[in-house]
């Protein structure tokens, strides 16, 4: 999913740290976010104990374990996916949000395009830079635990896609 969100778009929003800080990573999948799925394209995700595998008409994703860059925790009723990027010889984290829902789940991240939402993210927590690599401009953030609940009441994440659950 990350991939496909990061070819897309050409700016970011990214943290040093997996996100929230502080809370323990999952070692696997929750039974709720488990399953056959598909987006609104008819794109398919798979979702096992430890690993996804994601298709569509471009790209093909398999097997992408929980790992030391593919980190998932669970903070507030939320699910944070974090995955690990390098840019300029540093990592870095892009961050998103899976919300289940009853039909599947919902997948949030932060656009930076939403110049609103990216104010209020600023309001809440300090920007600490912008990184430049080719043409595009990511935004490093460094949110604070104590942070999130502000983060998320203040609906600084945007909704992307959603998926359907459609079998085991």
């Amino acid at each position: 999913i990350c991939i496909i969100l990061i070819m897309t778009s050409c700016d970011q929003v990214i943290f040093p740290e997996p996100q929230p800080p502080k809370v323990n990573p999952l070692t696997e999948i929750p039974e709720s976010l488990r399953g056959a799925f598909v987006d609104e394209d008819g794109d398919t995700l798979f979702v096992r104990h430890h690993h996804f595998s994601y298709y569509d008409d471009l790209v093909e994703m398999t097997d992408i374990y929980l790992s030391d860059s593919a980190v998932l925790k669970s903070y507030k009723g939320r699910f944070y996916y974090s995955a690990r990027i390098r840019l300029q010889g540093e990592q870095y984290w892009l961050c998103y949000i899976l919300l289940p829902a009853e039909y599947g789940f919902d997948l949030y991240t932060m656009d930076p395009d939403d110049i609103v939402k990216l104010a209020k993210l600023q309001d809440i927590t300090s920007k600490i830079g912008d990184i430049k690599d080719g043409d595009a401009e990511y935004y490093l953030f460094d949110p604070k635990r104590k942070h999130y609940k502000k983060i998320i009441s203040d609906s600084v994440f945007t909704k992307m896609i959603s998926f359907r659950k459609i079998g085991e």
